[in-house]
């Protein structure tokens, strides 16, 4: 018997390390009176579960810019660690979610982060679109608007609003 709207999970078929996805993402925070104007970028690796649902994990790295075009000065802004699930919603676009915690003190080497009693936790949700591009590396692009609902709580507050670009591979 036939059933209609069946789509069976092509996942079934593949082996374990076929379902990985490789990803990179980018993001620009304006500076504020704590803070330069750095750049967070994420290493991502996730697990594709099917129905072009996924969940994953993944590390950052923030780059001090400096405070303007007229002191431009890269320095070691913080790191962080982040956890996301993407559920696919209708054609490229899909409700996304992750959790994070963020190091955002300068350091000069990875010894001098302390425990993650300093850390800073964000809790994100939103909406991501993916656009596909004629290259085959940019194939998978992903576009995210994402609002940290636990922003409120941090001190000192980060934006609510984070705007992301990512890659997948």
């Amino acid at each position: 018997m036939d059933v209609p709207d069946f789509k069976p999970n092509e996942q079934h078929s593949k082996t374990f390390l076929s379902r990985l996805q490789y990803g990179f993402n980018f993001q620009t925070t304006q500076g504020t009176y704590y803070f330069p104007n750095y750049s967070d970028v994420g290493l991502s690796l996730g697990y594709d579960l099917g129905h072009s649902n996924s969940v994953g994990i993944g590390a950052s790295y923030k780059i001090g810019l400096g405070t303007g075009w007229q002191h431009i000065a890269f320095s070691s802004q913080g790191i962080g660690i982040r956890s996301y699930v993407d559920i696919h919603l209708k054609k490229s676009f899909s409700l996304t979610g992750g959790y994070e915690l963020n190091y955002l003190q300068p350091f000069a080497a990875f010894k001098d982060v302390p425990q993650l009693k300093n850390w800073t936790q964000s809790g994100l949700i939103g909406i991501a679109k993916t656009i596909s591009l004629k290259s085959s590396f940019f194939k998978k692009t992903q576009v995210e608007f994402l609002w940290d609902f636990l922003s409120y709580s941090q001190v000192p507050q980060q934006p609510p609003v984070i705007f992301r670009v990512g890659y997948g591979f």
